[in-house]
């Protein structure tokens, strides 16, 4: 069919373009903005999908017939939900729809209502435009590479007869957002028994946590100062994205300007958590796992092993004591490597943390990071010690490391220039003048160098970039600049077509 939205077959006719399905969910256009002019999905195509969805969890993966569904604050987002519900219910599914909540909420529910299926319709921290899904047929669980790969061939290929209608049922559970605070404040309030509090600025970018965290933490005593928490599906202010400098910026003077202990934001479906400490410095999310894994080495006595992705940092391999598990970036990639390694928490850059019981129930919430972090804190100041972020953080060796650089490369093409970049840095046995010790293709290429400093370059598995991030242990960092330079050569000696993007050296 025509891709054009303004047109009656967008209405009639199945949109449902393939390169929506990814990695580890699933992500489309389904409404043009400025800067998009096609889309890729339509609520035909959403109804379709939810067929599919239904009939591939119950027969294909055998997960029962009960599913639970919410959808993020975007403005198409309960129409899309509504869409895929149908789709659902088509298929023979039970539905329990909690309405709108953050994807954390989503999986909490599926505790709460012992439920083993999830569907939560977001994009997370896309742009406006976009939608997606979010799947799992297990509690703390969803679809992996493997799953999404068998879901897409199931749904492109027709499996599920429309025509033949299965009879579900529909229900819709008021009071899941209450539930969920009161559980987390409940368990919280035993674990900062006799702790001090902090001040904390919250921001939520207008997203979807900002009906959460600055409640929750609230009544759990701490001092909030709050950012733009309430919900605006325009985005005002910048997208809530924890990897986006403006965005973090923004927490920066929210954190000086108040004189804040600790700056906290979250991205548009609050399953990922940004930090900035009590100095107004952007803290990379992997630095954060650190310090949390630190302390629930010395103090709270465990023994790891704990799971981090490829684009964190190498300190994690001398700095802590227990055993580190290395996973692919992307959250379901993270999630089953906790659960499969028996892990106690695990860490990816991105900002998603995973903690297993009893701190966590193995998913990624960006509110029960938030409560680690802080609990981590609050128990050092309880204790007399160093007790600020940016004094835990100087206790770490000196690194120099790069923010996320996501040049544009089409979905079609990324996965090869990747390749070809791979293809080119393997036959270096120097980069930037250090000798080149592992050349790791786990996840698109990680180049680790004499003095601990690394390069990784990886497609994005949700969006059309690749990932470029690098890490250095020299005196005042100049080496990410030679690095750099060799990034650029490497793109022009491999002749492959990769948008602009700034210096790994500016931030």
């Amino acid at each position: 069919m025509s891709e054009n939205y303004n047109s009656a077959s967008y209405f009639e006719e199945i949109l449902l373009s393939e390169t929506g399905f990814r990695e580890y969910d699933a992500r489309w256009v389904i409404e043009p903005t400025d800067g998009i002019s096609s889309v890729g999905l339509n609520y035909v195509g959403v109804r379709l999908l939810g067929l599919h969805l239904g009939r591939f969890l119950s027969d294909e993966l055998d997960a029962g017939k009960r599913i639970v569904v919410g959808h993020d604050f975007r403005s198409y987002s309960e129409n899309v939900k509504n869409a895929l519900v149908v789709g659902l219910l088509q298929s023979g599914m039970n539905v329990t729809d909690i309405g709108l909540t953050t994807t954390p909420g989503a999986y909490y529910a599926q505790f709460s209502l012992d439920v083993a299926c999830v569907a939560m319709v977001t994009a997370s921290h896309n742009e406006n435009g976009w939608t997606g899904i979010k799947m799992g047929h297990r509690k703390a669980s969803t679809f992996g590479p493997v799953e999404m790969l068998k879901f897409k061939e199931y749904t492109l290929g027709g499996q599920a007869d429309g025509s033949t209608s299965r009879s579900g049922s529909y229900t819709f559970k008021t009071g899941a957002r209450r539930q969920y605070i009161d559980d987390l404040v409940d368990e919280w309030a035993v674990r900062l028994q006799g702790l001090p509090r902090l001040k904390v600025a919250v921001e939520a970018g207008n997203g979807t946590a900002g009906l959460y965290a600055p409640e929750l933490l609230g009544r759990l005593g701490f001092d909030v100062v709050p950012g733009n928490n309430t919900p605006d599906w325009t985005f005002p202010h910048f997208n809530p994205n924890p990897e986006s400098l403006p965005f973090l910026r923004s927490v920066e003077t929210l954190v000086t300007n108040n004189g804040a202990d600790l700056g906290l934001c979250f991205d548009g479906d609050g399953d990922r958590l940004g930090v900035i400490d009590d100095q107004g410095k952007l803290v990379f999310a992997d630095r954060v796992g650190i310090v949390v894994a630190k302390f629930l080495e010395e103090t709270v006595g465990a023994t790891g092993p704990f799971v981090v992705d490829v684009k964190s940092t190498s300190l994690y391999e001398s700095e802590l004591t227990s055993d580190i598990v290395w996973a692919k970036t992307g959250h379901s990639y993270v999630k089953a490597k906790v659960k499969e390694s028996g892990a106690v928490a695990g860490f990816e850059r991105s900002g998603h943390f995973f903690f297993s019981e009893p701190i966590g129930r193995g998913y990624d919430d960006g509110c029960v990071a938030a409560l680690a972090l802080l609990w981590t804190l609050c128990s050092a100041k309880a204790a007399g010690g160093n007790w600020r972020l940016s004094d835990k953080l100087a206790e770490l060796p000196k690194s120099f490391s790069s923010p996320n650089r996501q040049p544009y490369v089409s979905d079609e093409t990324k996965y090869v220039v990747v390749e070809k970049l791979a293809a080119y840095f393997e036959q270096r046995e120097y980069v930037a003048g250090k000798r080149v010790i592992s050349v790791d293709r786990l996840n698109g290429v990680r180049l680790e160098l004499e003095d601990r400093s690394w390069l990784l370059i990886r497609a994005s598995s949700n969006s059309p970039n690749l990932v470029i991030i690098a890490e250095t242990f020299d005196e005042d960092g100049t080496l990410l600049k030679h690095i750099d330079v060799e990034i650029r050569a490497a793109i022009e000696a491999t002749n492959v077509e990769v948008g602009p993007f700034a210096s790994l050296m500016e931030s």
